[in-house]
Parts: structure tokens; sequence; C-alpha cells
């Protein structure tokens, strides 16, 4: 397991297998976000990423099922990658 999991642990000491990769992506995806956020020029990039860094922040160390984890990974993932693909359409300018 990636050393992401000190993180998860630290917060949730019994978390393992499915639920503890599931959180360690969105810690990941929570990361890339805010990095993002630093790096876009559209509008709707910036709230693209502002939402996946919420989203990802919100069930990182929420008491949830897996399967729900499992869905906000994949939104936030999506999230990150709309916001990703507006800023190179709008190059700045925001259409």
């Amino acid at each position: 397991m990636s050393d992401l999991s000190f993180h998860i642990r630290s917060h949730l000491p019994e978390c393992e297998g499915e639920e503890l990769e599931h959180r360690i992506a969105l810690l990941k995806a929570r990361d890339y976000a805010a990095w993002l956020r630093t790096r876009v020029s559209s509008q709707v990039a910036l709230a693209h990423a502002a939402d996946a860094h919420e989203m990802a922040s919100a069930y990182l160390y929420a008491d949830v099922l897996p399967d729900i984890l499992k869905v906000a990974v994949g939104y936030c993932r999506n999230l990150v990658h709309a916001a990703f693909l507006a800023d190179h359409l709008l190059e700045g300018g925001d259409a």
C-alpha cells in the first residue's frame, strides 16, 4: 500500500482493503484538485476544480460505505478531468 495510507490511518486506524484504496484515491484527487486550482485560468475550470476539492474533502474521512466512497472517487476524478479539459478549451477566456 502507498505511503498515503498513513494519512488515512491517522484518522481511521482500522481502515483496510477496498475502503482504504478509495480513501487514498480521494486524498489524491483532493490534492490534485487543490494543485489544479492554482494553475487554471478559466472560471469554468476553476469551479470544477473547487467542486472536486470540496467533494473529496467531504468524503475523505466520512463514515460511509465503500460503495459510496467509490462513487465519490469517480465523481471527483471526473470533475478534475473536466477542469483540465475546460481550461484547455477555454484558454483563459470563458466561451
